[in-house]
């Protein structure tokens, strides 16, 4: 079920839930200029079945959300997601973010504790850049060459026309899940026309950008963190290399780490059911 979700400054969140409002919550943040839709359908709904009521949503400048007329942070990102929560009459939650939605995520314990049962952290980290070539400012690893050579490719002749735009960002899509699982490319076509149709022009990855450079690194509050939480990071993450992920692991308090072998900066779909089962198994152990 889809639901408008008004934030404080007056800015509509588009949201959709899966499964029984009775159930306990589980919040999906996805990561910067990406929006909900790029969380499988089959992990809301595998999720869901286990006995959890599946929330995901838009953030601002993405998708079917409103645009904001002024820059922000991630910690902005973080009090939209309070308001999602609050504004379905949720309460508390579960919440799991992608790359920089774990950071949000992280954000989000952090200001509003109160509303966070317990975090799942994919592809995070603690500190990144909205510039590839600027390395994080804690000295962790910045994108490998995969990431930076589709970086330089872009830049050196950028895509013209619907046609190439589709390709390149498929293309995009391939670096970021990897090399060493298989591409389903039929499924990220479509995903990519869906993402367009919800489209909200070219200055949303540059919001998402400035955004997180905007926001200071984050690992020395996160020493603070009082939530159970879990750290999934693939091994052959070409963005947020796996030091990140073991970085989130050593800061935050009885954190625990789940490598993945083969996975890069995001799961094919066809690994929902093991996904979904990471996940359950955590919020069963909170």
């Amino acid at each position: 079920m889809e639901w408008p979700i008004a934030t404080r400054d007056g800015l509509r969140l588009w949201t959709e839930t899966f499964g029984s409002r009775g159930d306990p919550a589980v919040l999906l943040v996805m990561g910067g200029s990406a929006p909900g839709i790029v969380w499988p359908d089959e992990l809301c709904r595998l999720i869901a079945k286990d006995g959890y009521f599946v929330v995901r949503y838009d953030h601002r400048d993405t998708g079917r959300s409103g645009k904001s007329d002024d820059e922000y942070d991630l910690s902005t990102l973080a009090a939209d997601a309070a308001d999602v929560l609050v504004g379905l009459g949720l309460g508390s939650a579960h919440v799991a973010g992608q790359s920089v939605g774990g950071m949000v995520a992280q954000l989000l314990a952090l200001d509003r504790p109160e509303l966070v049962r317990s975090l799942v952290l994919l592809s995070s980290s603690p500190d990144a850049n909205g510039d590839v070539w600027l390395p994080p400012r804690t000295g962790l690893p910045g994108p490998r060459r995969p990431m930076l050579e589709h970086a330089a490719r872009l830049a050196a002749s950028p895509p013209q026309g619907p046609e190439e735009s589709l390709a390149a960002a498929v293309d995009g899509w391939q670096v970021l899940v990897g090399s060493y699982v298989p591409f389903d490319r039929t499924y990220w076509i479509d995903l990519v026309r869906r993402v367009k149709d919800r489209d909200h022009g070219p200055d949303t990855a540059w919001r998402h950008a400035t955004a997180l450079d905007r926001t200071p690194p984050l690992t020395g509050r996160i020493a603070a963190l009082d939530v159970p939480t879990l750290v999934v990071h693939g091994e052959r993450d070409p963005v947020l290399p796996l030091e990140h992920g073991e970085e989130l692991r050593r800061v935050i308090p009885h954190a625990r780490l789940w490598r993945i072998a083969g996975m890069g900066h995001i799961f094919p779909p066809h690994w929902s059911s093991t996904i979904s089962s990471l996940v359950v198994d955590h919020l069963r152990r909170t």
